[in-house]
């Protein structure tokens, strides 16, 4: 398990050219960007208990491969959410509810929560990595482009990661502050699950 420390920051897509020209991209960035395809799978009970306990349960998909993560806990402030998160390998889009009991929150996850699991919503986007070295840090700067899904409804996505891979949380403010000095970025409180949940919920009380 690690402490996930990020700031999430919402762009507009009219705005992404300007990033993609940023000259830190080339000059912090020595090996080039990455961009991979993922999907999501978020799960919880119909009455969403995980969500009341500040519990998220994801399949996700990257390339040929399937991991599966919770996350609990952790903070948000001005846009830098920190979290704590747990993963390991599962074959398949099939949740692997053996692996919970070695989970940090393994004694929520009783029969009872195990075998009323569904899914909630989906996620499918386009991410854009670039690994920034910067001085005395090390963030890895994700573009996320897709949408979530929940039942029929979708929202889009299009957000700026900052991940501290090494170095202080403060390097990711300041890392912001030079890029919100060319182009609009607005921090962002609420994790995707959140908005996914939002989405849900909405449809729920439509009914």
């Amino acid at each position: 398990m690690h402490t996930e420390i990020e700031l999430k920051l919402l762009i507009d897509s009219s705005n992404i050219p300007q990033l993609l020209q940023h000259p830190l991209l080339n000059s912090a960035c020595k090996s080039g960007s990455q961009r991979q395809k993922l999907h999501s799978i978020y799960f919880d009970t119909p009455k969403l208990e995980l969500m009341r306990q500040q519990i998220a349960l994801r399949l996700r998909q990257v390339g040929g491969h399937w991991i599966q993560t919770v996350k609990g806990g952790g903070k948000v402030e001005e846009g830098l959410h920190q979290r704590s998160e747990w993963e390991v390998p599962v074959i398949g889009g099939i949740l692997d509810l053996d692996k919970l009991s070695a989970s940090p929150w393994h004694s929520f996850f009783t029969l009872d929560i195990q075998n009323s699991l569904i899914p909630i919503f989906v996620m499918d986007f386009w991410r854009t990595i670039w690994l920034m070295e910067l001085p005395n840090c090390l963030i890895e700067l994700a573009l996320d482009e897709g949408e979530i899904q929940a039942k029929n409804k979708q929202v889009s996505i299009c957000e700026v990661e900052l991940e501290l891979k090494s170095g202080a949380p403060e390097s990711l403010f300041d890392l912001a502050r030079e890029l919100r000095k060319s182009i609009v970025l607005q921090p962002e409180d609420r994790s995707k699950a959140d908005r996914g949940y939002m989405l849900y919920s909405a449809q729920a009380h439509a009914k």
